[in-house]
């Protein structure tokens, strides 16, 4: 069995965590930068999806749909 580096993983850009295999369940996206509306996470990230920029230390919930996320800051992130 295989260890895992999580730091190394994680620092790593567009790293997706699927939460189970069921596309309407909520998934864990890292990824380095913020995330484009549309783009990130398409076909992979249902809504409730969060997505965190490892690079800006934000965290964004996908508020849209799983075809066309759209990334919504959480909180007021001043960052």
């Amino acid at each position: 069995m295989s260890a895992h580096n999580l730091v190394h993983e994680l620092a790593q850009a567009n790293v997706f965590v699927p939460v189970s295999g069921n596309s309407t369940v909520p998934s864990i996206l890292y990824i380095a930068g913020a995330p484009s509306d549309g783009v990130t996470g398409a076909a992979t990230a249902s809504v409730g999806s969060l997505c965190i920029d490892t690079t800006n230390g934000k965290l964004y919930i996908n508020t849209n749909t799983l075809a066309s996320p759209t990334w919504t800051v959480v909180g007021a992130q001043t960052t």
